[in-house]
């Protein structure tokens, strides 16, 4: 039988990760809540951003990132995180990534340290990453990032530009997907007047400019999200089993200490009796 005192030293092993995952579990809610924050204020922007441009896309062709490069390239930006111990988020992210694009016929833009490593491992060609990305994504490094993207596809090296990220559905929740930006494709709606002053075409050079940033950076604040609240479901069920495995050991350490009580009298009740 395992003495107390080796029981007495897994119970302090233990006791020591249980605060440490209630710790990042901790920082981590505290990160969730800034996140959202930031969330619920680039949303609206993206999506009048996007709502504007497939107008001006109706209206006229005239910009490079309407016009399809068949033949080139497919670029995929994925977004993952730079630290582990955020359950599949990183893994679901890969997954998806492989199942978009092969090395062959894809590039990859990384933002995040995981990401970047498990790719690069598989042989995609990273040309663009931000790494590592902090606790809080910088907007003015994703926005350089986008720009760099936003060129390359105007000088005709990529054919395809497509986001591979975590969408945040709230609490613990998000969703994998993989979300074309580039061509931007005009939806079929029903004919409407629209005036645009400037003229869509004098308008769209830095209209495209300013959607590419928003999506780029509202893909990021989306992940950044969906890793803390990943990452806070899982320090919460590290920490749950800590805790449990807690209340094994101190009853473990109990029936053992019990016992060795029990095996004590027994020997004293022994030696009176051969004594006597």
């Amino acid at each position: 039988m395992i003495s107390t005192r080796d029981i007495k030293s897994k119970i302090r092993t233990v006791r020591n990760i249980e605060q440490i995952c209630r710790a990042m579990k901790t920082v981590a809610s505290i990160r969730l809540r800034r996140a959202e924050e930031r969330l619920r204020r680039a949303r609206p922007y993206r999506q009048g951003m996007a709502a504007l441009v497939v107008r001006a896309a109706r209206a006229t062709q005239g910009h490079p990132f309407l016009q399809e490069r068949p033949g080139a390239r497919t670029a995929m930006l994925v977004v993952t995180s730079d630290r582990g111990l955020c359950g599949g988020y990183n893994a679901n992210a890969v997954r998806r990534a492989l199942a978009t694009g092969t090395p062959e016929e894809t590039v990859v833009a990384a933002v995040g340290r995981r990401g970047e490593m498990q790719l690069a491992h598989r042989g995609y060609e990273i040309v663009e990453r931000v790494v590592p990305i902090g606790g809080e994504p910088e907007a003015a490094a994703i926005s350089r990032l986008a720009d760099r993207l936003g060129e390359r596809y105007e000088r005709g090296e990529l054919g395809r530009l497509v986001m591979v990220y975590s969408r945040f559905l709230g609490g613990a929740r998000s969703e994998v997907q993989a979300q074309m930006v580039l061509p931007v494709a005009p939806k079929e709606e029903a004919p409407e007047e629209l005036i645009f002053e400037p003229p869509a075409r004098e308008m769209l050079p830095r209209l495209m400019r300013r959607y590419l940033r928003a999506e780029v950076l509202g893909a990021v604040l989306e992940a950044s999200a969906s890793e803390h609240a990943a990452r806070m479901a899982a320090m919460t069920a590290a920490t749950d089993n800590a805790e449990e495995m807690i209340r094994s050991l101190t009853l473990e350490y109990n029936k053992a200490r019990q016992a060795g009580i029990t095996r004590e009298l027994s020997e004293l009740v022994g030696a009176a009796e051969a004594t006597a």
